[in-house]
């Protein structure tokens, strides 16, 4: 049920680019209402669910996830991160110029490392194809996160940054897990323990923590159906 004044999202009914979103949401403390659609019935699954509205719903580029707050409309995961920190929490995007290109830079970084992780669970049924590309693709986010408790941690002005997450933390978050539910021979927690660390960061959080215990987060898939490989 909606609520009048509250954050309106819509998604497939799936994890997939989605739960990046409610991260940022639950960090900053903003109230928002979801609405999921289901990908139909197999074999095809037809999304005729969301297709029946895509046009009607007075977006400029009609997509999934899609954001609407008051009068305004936007589609695009990574914009839609950065309005929703911008308007309620603007230090997770960046406090000085070199901050925010730092942040807009890992932001792109972790979106090609998703989509080479990802992608191949459409195409292909392999699982060593999927780690190979996850090993690859945060061997230098490792090497950038290096020892700090978050991405940012020697960049920003503040003396405690350290100890605070931004935007990319937030979004790679929920890439670790992905991975992670691979990872069942524990290779990749084995060759990249800090990057795991920032994950297990993430999750304690209490605003995070908490949404964990919500009816927010219901226990969806990862992937659309239509994947030939989920974990």
């Amino acid at each position: 049920m909606e609520s009048e004044g509250k954050i309106k999202l819509g998604y497939w009914k799936i994890r997939g680019l989605f739960r990046h979103i409610q991260y940022v949401l639950e960090y900053c403390g903003v109230e928002y209402d979801t609405k999921y659609y289901e990908a139909g019935s197999a074999p095809d699954y037809s999304g005729k669910d969301w297709f029946d509205e895509k046009f009607n719903l007075g977006l400029d580029f009609p997509n999934l996830p899609y954001l609407v707050d008051g009068d305004f409309k936007m589609t695009e995961t990574i914009p839609i991160m950065f309005y929703i920190a911008e308007k309620h929490m603007p230090e997770l995007i960046g406090e000085t110029a070199k901050g925010k290109g730092t942040i807009k830079m890992l932001m792109n970084i972790i979106h090609d490392a998703k989509m080479n992780i990802s992608k191949p669970c459409y195409s292909q049924d392999d699982k060593s194809v999927v780690m190979e590309a996850a090993e690859k693709s945060f061997e230098p986010i490792s090497k950038f996160l290096g020892d700090k408790d978050f991405f940012m941690g020697d960049t920003m002005n503040s003396d405690d940054s350290s100890q605070k997450p931004t935007l990319p933390d937030l979004y790679i978050t929920e890439l670790i897990t992905l991975v992670l539910a691979f990872d069942t021979e524990k290779t990749f927690a084995e060759k990249f323990p800090n990057i795991v660390a920032l994950q297990k960061r993430v999750h304690a959080l209490p605003e995070i923590k908490a949404f964990f215990e919500s009816d927010r987060c219901p226990d969806l898939p990862f992937f659309y159906p239509l994947a030939k490989l989920h974990p």
